[in-house]
């Protein structure tokens, strides 16, 4: 009976272990929470793991408007877009959304702000400014960390070890 009672421990802490076992996000440009003041052309974010063809991100200004994102592509574990116009001063978040190889989908957030200083050209003789840096504060990097999990995997992986816990008792308790 001891022998049953080592073995359900070690598969619990086996199993508990590979179910926290997710792609998480290993880096991006612009990084979370990074002041960018020069012109962006490309966003990549690159994953712990390689990803799924269904992956995705999208980029999005202060007011929730879609900024387009053109040629998103998936090498491995890096996505990656590139944009057709330069981007205004001001906040952005880039929402991700990715299938890991373990069959997870998972999705957060990376805030950024634009503050590419102001560029003067020549109109019918007349200097214009184009843009002026915002005012707002990026959020911090903790604030963002956050990173949602769609997984129902862990709660599965608790039932079922309540289960086995709770029958390797009641086998104890039929043996006395």
């Amino acid at each position: 009976m001891k022998k049953i009672i080592i073995i359900a421990f070690v598969f619990m802490f086996a199993t508990a272990n590979s179910a926290f076992a997710h792609t998480g996000l290993e880096d991006s440009n612009p990084a979370n929470g990074e002041v960018v003041t020069e012109q962006l052309n490309e966003i990549t974010l690159t994953f712990e793991g390689k990803l799924e063809q269904s992956s995705t991100f999208e980029l999005k200004n202060s007011t929730g408007e879609t900024i387009p994102v053109d040629n998103i592509t998936i090498d491995e574990e890096k996505l990656a877009g590139t944009l057709s116009t330069p981007l205004d001063n001001g906040n952005y978040e880039i929402n991700w959304n990715i299938v890991g190889v373990d069959g997870h989908q998972i999705e957060g957030d990376i805030p950024f702000t634009v503050e590419v200083a102001a560029s003067e050209k020549q109109e019918d003789g007349e200097k214009i400014e184009q843009a002026t840096p915002p005012t707002a504060k990026p959020t911090t990097v903790e604030q963002t960390e956050e990173v949602k999990s769609s997984s129902n995997v862990v709660p599965f992986v608790v039932v079922g070890l309540i289960v086995i816990i709770g029958g390797v008792f009641l086998l104890l308790r039929r043996k006395k």
